[in-house]
């Protein structure tokens, strides 16, 4: 009895994780008991849906019949819905025999897939959602006995425990998959760590910039900074994150390599997040390189600036850092036909300069005009634009007039304008 109980008990632990030992567990349950098959399901009354549905009844035709025909009007499910938590249902103590006789479930539908009599168990109420197990008997093997209940009874708080872990396990595999797919899908370079800077999770933008040398790399599954100063400042910030019991704080660094540079922001996840799918406290890390002209969309910079699509992908391509021979490379044309490009991309942008078009684009993605240390900020515009808007430099910045008024036009004002403007350089 007892090495029977350390089995079914095991392999329903072990089912928390593997469906196949879950299956092996209610299998042994159900042989313990005396059972012919079982049946497993997990239901939300409120939304009226069945969320989960196993069973071990070899005979499809017969299950697909009752399913269609017989669900509805099963006598055994208002009843095993009525159980509490952990209570039992033997459908002989509910149900004569003449009952049983005449019944179409009975009569037509379990007899002949030589099934009669069933016990039946509730593992689960949580809210509206509500899981029973049921074990049915062979139609030419009697009624439970008193010594299969014992049984079921010792066994149900230990199967209890597991089904409310599996759901548990379930309900987490489910948020972590679509955090982890929802991490994925955004631009952003995003990196999951624990503690000790070990990466559990990249999405594709991190892993793009982290392929690339820079101010940050993987060394042995961590994250690490290359400069030493860097990296004792962010194994501390990522320490602060991960801290247990919700008292993680957030933390920025700047982490230097060269001349290249990243903005590191770490942030401690809470547990309700969906991200929040280890046991182990986490952190999540935004990996931001400032020189990058992240976010832009190349449809609304060839609107803005006038450009051809070739010249709007010359200009991201030096927006971050790259060559016009890597351009050239790139689209598979000559030197001399890059070179025609670039003419053509400081002509229209009014640059003097490739450093200007990327310190161009750099402005557009943070959602202002402003140049500061830079010959863009000489630049002035002689059209007007619509009722009385005007554009004009003033204090080494873009501003905006109207006849009636003066102010200094917000970030998305001033690129709506902006895409209808003409550039020439006047001197100053």
């Amino acid at each position: 009895m007892h090495e029977r109980h350390r089995y079914i008990v095991g392999r329903l632990y072990d089912g928390v994780l593997s469906p196949t030992d879950w299956y092996g567990g209610m299998e042994a349950f159900r042989d313990a008991v005396g059972g012919m098959n079982f049946y497993q399901l997990t239901v939300d009354l409120q939304a009226r849906t069945v969320l989960e549905s196993i069973t071990s009844a070899g005979d499809d035709e017969g299950v697909s019949n009752y399913e269609q025909h017989y669900a509805l009007i099963d006598e055994r499910v208002p009843a095993m819905l009525r159980l509490g938590q952990g209570e039992m249902l033997l459908d002989h103590e509910h149900f004569s025999e003449r009952h049983m006789s005449r019944s179409a479930l009975y009569a037509d539908c379990l007899a002949p897939m030589g099934m009669k009599y069933t016990m039946g168990l509730m593992l689960r109420v949580e809210g509206s959602v509500q899981q029973y197990v049921g074990f049915v008997r062979a139609s030419d093997r009697p009624r439970f006995s008193d010594d299969e209940r014992r049984l079921a009874l010792h066994l149900i708080p230990e199967v209890m425990r597991a089904a409310r872990l599996r759901a548990r396990t379930i309900q987490l595999a489910q948020q972590a998959a679509l955090g982890l797919a929802a991490l994925d899908a955004l631009p952003q370079a995003i990196a999951l760590v624990d503690a000790h800077c070990r990466i559990q999770h990249c999405n594709a933008a991190a892993d793009r910039l982290l392929c690339t040398p820079g101010a940050m790399h993987v060394r042995h599954g961590r994250l690490q900074c290359d400069e030493s100063a860097a990296q004792a400042q962010w194994r501390c910030i990522v320490a602060a994150a991960c801290m247990r019991q919700g008292t993680g704080t957030a933390g920025t660094l700047m982490a230097k390599s060269g001349t290249r540079s990243l903005v590191v922001t770490v942030l401690p996840i809470h547990a309700h997040h969906p991200a929040a799918f280890l046991e182990t406290p986490l952190a999540l890390v935004v990996l931001h390189d400032p020189d990058a002209p992240q976010g832009l969309d190349p449809r609304l910079i060839a609107d803005m600036l006038g450009l051809s699509p070739t010249e709007t992908r010359l200009a991201l391509m030096i927006a971050s850092g790259r060559t016009i021979k890597d351009f050239a490379a790139a689209e598979g044309v000559s030197w001399h036909t890059a070179r025609t490009h670039i003419k053509n991309l400081l002509r229209k942008t009014g640059c003097r300069r490739q450093m200007e078009i990327a310190a161009l684009l750099r402005s557009l993605r943070m959602g202002g005009c402003q140049f500061r240390d830079g010959r863009l900020a000489d630049l002035r515009v002689e059209r007007c634009v619509g009722a009385g808007h005007r554009i004009s430099r003033r204090q080494g910045c873009l501003q905006g007039t109207r006849s009636s008024e003066a102010g200094t036009l917000s970030g998305s004002t001033l690129l709506g304008l902006l895409g209808r403007l003409a550039w020439r350089r006047r001197p100053v």
